[in-house]
């Protein structure tokens, strides 16, 4: 995922944590599994928009935290694979 997505999944993790909701009762929030948070939030899955909305709205973080240029960084980087 590289940097931005390392600090995505970073503002995220940080969020879940300052709220103190266990992984198990987030994906239960959002309608994920467990285990499949828990691989996205440690890095070894990627995030898809949906679960990141979600999780957004779950947390109550406005997705707006992420840049028109993290949104191309991202976009340009997944176009080269």
């Amino acid at each position: 995922q590289g940097n931005d997505g390392r600090n995505v999944v970073k503002a995220i993790e940080r969020a879940r944590r300052e709220r103190g909701i266990p992984i198990a009762e987030l994906a239960r929030r959002i309608g994920v599994d467990r285990k499949r948070l828990w691989r996205v939030l440690n890095m070894e899955r990627r995030m898809r928009v949906e679960e990141f909305l979600a999780l957004c709205v779950a947390l109550r973080i406005d997705p707006r935290f992420i840049t028109r240029e993290l949104v191309r960084e991202v976009a340009e980087r997944s176009l080269l694979k």
